[in-house]
C-alpha cells in the first residue's frame, strides 16, 4: 500500500449507493495527484450499459466497481449478480510513476469497499470486454 495515499469518504459512500442502494451499475474512481487522495471520478446510472461504462474508462489508469449480472448457460438458467472490482492500468505512454502510484493506491481503496467478488486488472481493451467479465463472473 502506498503510504500516504488516502480514499475520500465519498468513494465508500457511492461504493455502498452502489451495493446497497442499487442507485447506479458502476463507479468509476481516479487517483488525485495534488491531494494524494483515491476519488470519485463518475458514476454509470442503474439502466446504463457495459458498453457505456467501457467509454468512460480513459487512457490513464482507474479503479472501478461494476455491478455485473450473468445468466448461466444451466437448465435453468440461473442469474448471477456480483461486484466486480477492476483496475485499468492501459498501457499507454503515461508516466511510470503515475502507474506505480495507482497500482499501490490499489489495496487502500479494496480495504474500504467491502463486500467485492471479484477483481480483474485490465491492461488492454480486449480485457475489459465484456465476454472477459461474463467469464470472470460466472467462473
Amino acid at each position: 500500500m502506498n503510504v500516504g495515499t488516502n480514499v475520500s469518504d465519498d468513494c465508500v459512500t457511492e461504493f455502498n449507493n452502489l451495493k446497497l442502494g442499487k442507485q447506479y451499475r458502476y463507479v468509476i474512481y481516479r487517483l488525485d495527484k495534488d491531494r494524494n487522495e483515491i476519488v470519485v471520478d463518475h458514476k454509470g446510472e442503474r439502466e446504463s450499459t457495459y458498453a457505456e461504462f467501457v467509454s468512460h474508462l480513459q487512457n490513464e489508469s482507474r479503479y472501478a466497481v461494476y455491478d455485473y449480472h450473468a445468466q448461466t448457460d444451466d437448465v435453468p438458467p440461473r442469474k448471477v449478480e456480483k461486484l466486480v472490482f477492476i483496475f485499468w492500468s492501459p498501457d499507454t505512454n503515461q508516466p511510470v510513476k503515475q502507474k506505480m502510484a495507482y497500482a499501490a493506491g490499489k489495496e487502500a481503496l479494496k480495504k474500504k469497499l467491502n463486500g467485492l467478488s471479484k477483481e480483474i486488472q485490465a491492461n488492454e481493451p480486449s480485457e475489459v470486454e465484456e465476454a472477459e467479465i461474463k467469464k470472470t463472473v460466472l467462473n
